[in-house]
C-alpha cells in the first residue's frame, strides 16, 4: 500500500455542485454539503489540502471547465473532483453535466459534457487524480469518466456518507483511509478503481474522534444542565421581581455566550476540525460552570431580597408588640409611623429601601417613647 498522504500545496480540489437550475427540477441536495465537504478536505484533521475550489451552482460549463484546467495544471500529487447533480444525454449521446442554465433541448451548447471532464483528468499530471459523484440518475455517467489512472467513485445520494467517512474516520480501517475504504463506506454503486483503489488519502482518526465526541456530549450535557438552571432562575427572579422593586437590578443573562460557544464547536466538528474542539472545550466548560455560579449567586440574592422583607415585618411586628405592651400603641405619632412601615413593606412590589427606613423610624420611636 503506498502509504504517504497526499501533500498539501501540491495537491487541489475543486468541489462543484448543481442544485439550483432555471429550467430543470431543482436538486437543493447537490449544493447542502459543498461548504462542510471543502472544510473537510481542508481540515488539518482531515485531508489537509491547501487548496480547494467550490463552485455552487455555476451557470456556464466554461464556468466548470476553468475551474477544473486551472485545478488540473497545477495539481503534482492529488488532484480531487467532486460532482453533484444532475447528468442528462440526448437520445443515444454523451452524458452531459447539467449546469444552472442548461436547457435540456439543447445540452450541447448549454451543458458540459463529461467527456470535457475525462480529458481534463488525462492531461492533468497529477499523481493521483480522483473523482466522486453524487449525480442523478447515478447510471447516467456509465463508464464514460473511467481512464486507467484515475479513480472514479460514483454514489448517488451518499455524499452524508462520504462526508462522514472523510470527517469522523471509518472503524476497522487502521491508520489511514484508502480510496477502496472510502468506496466501502460510502457504498458506492459504481467504482472504478483505475489502479489506486490503494492508495492513501488522509488518516484515519476514527479513535480520536470518538474520544473528542465523547468529550463534546460531556459539554453539551453542562449546557442542558445550564439552560434548565437559567431557566429556573429566570422564573424565581420573575416572581421576586413582583414582591421586591430592587430585583430589577438583578440579571442573569449568562447563556448565551456559552451557547454560543457550543455551537462553535459543533460547527467546528461539523467540519472535521478536531484539533480545534478538542484545546477549546474545556475552556467552553469552565464558561458554563462561570455561568451556572453566576445564576446561583443571583438566586441567592433574590432570595436575600424576600428574607430581608420578611425580616424587616417580622421587627415591626415586634415593635409593635412593645408598643401595645407600654400602652403607646394608639399614640397619633407613632400609629402614623406604623402605617408608613406596614404600607411599604405589605405593598407590591417592596422599596425594601423607603421600609428599612421606615420601619428603623418606628423602632427608634418606640425605644425612645417607652423611655
Amino acid at each position: 500500500m503506498a502509504e504517504h498522504l497526499p501533500d498539501p500545496n501540491r495537491s487541489r480540489a475543486v468541489v462543484i455542485g448543481v442544485g439550483g437550475y432555471t429550467t430543470l427540477s431543482p436538486l437543493p441536495s447537490a449544493t447542502a454539503s459543498l461548504d462542510n465537504l471543502c472544510a473537510v478536505l481542508t481540515s488539518p484533521d482531515g485531508v489537509g489540502l491547501a487548496h480547494c475550489t467550490v463552485l455552487a451552482d455555476p451557470a456556464s460549463a466554461a464556468d466548470v471547465v476553468r475551474a477544473l484546467d486551472q485545478a488540473a495544471s497545477e495539481a503534482e500529487d492529488l488532484l480531487l473532483v467532486y460532482c453533484a447533480g444532475r447528468v442528462l444525454s440526448e437520445e443515444g449521446g454523451a452524458p452531459h453535466l447539467a449546469t444552472t442554465a442548461t436547457d435540456s433541448r439543447y445540452l450541447a451548447t448549454t451543458a458540459l459534457p463529461l467527456a470535457e471532464i475525462r480529458r481534463i483528468l488525462r492531461r492533468s499530471q497529477a499523481s493521483r487524480r480522483v473523482v466522486l459523484l453524487d449525480c442523478a440518475p447515478g447510471h447516467a455517467v456509465g463508464d464514460s469518466l473511467d481512464v486507467e489512472g484515475v479513480f472514479v467513485l460514483c454514489a448517488p445520494d451518499h455524499t452524508p456518507a462520504l462526508l462522514a467517512a472523510l470527517r469522523d474516520g471509518i472503524a476497522g480501517e487502521g491508520s489511514v483511509l484508502t480510496l477502496s475504504a472510502l468506496a466501502r463506506a460510502t457504498g458506492a454503486s459504481r467504482v472504478h478503481d483505475g489502479g489506486l483503489g490503494a492508495e492513501v488519502i488522509s488518516l484515519n482518526p476514527v479513535d480520536r474522534v470518538q474520544a473528542v465526541l465523547a468529550r463534546l456530549a460531556d459539554t453539551e450535557h453542562l449546557l442542558g444542565l445550564l439552560a434548565a438552571e437559567h431557566t429556573k432562575t429566570l422564573g424565581g427572579l420573575a416572581e421576586v421581581r413582583t414582591k421586591i422593586s430592587s430585583a430589577d437590578r438583578l440579571g442573569a443573562d449568562v447563556f448565551d455566550a456559552p451557547a454560543a460557544a457550543v455551537r462553535d464547536l459543533r460547527d467546528a466538528a461539523a467540519a472535521g476540525h478536531w484539533s480545534a474542539v478538542a484545546e477549546r472545550v474545556d475552556a467552553v466548560d469552565a464558561m458554563i460552570n462561570a455561568a451556572s455560579e453566576s445564576l446561583a449567586v443571583t438566586r441567592a440574592r433574590a432570595t436575600g431580597l424576600l428574607e430581608r422583607r420578611d425580616e424587616l415585618r417580622g421587627r415591626l411586628g415586634v415593635y409593635l408588640a412593645m408598643a401595645v405592651r407600654v400602652g403607646l400603641a394608639e399614640d397619633p405619632e407613632l400609629a402614623a409611623a406604623h402605617r408608613d412601615a406596614h404600607r411599604l413593606l405589605w405593598t407590591a412590589p417592596c422599596d425594601l429601601a423607603e421600609a428599612t427606613v421606615a420601619v428603623t423610624t418606628y423602632q427608634n420611636a418606640v425605644i425612645r417613647r417607652r423611655g
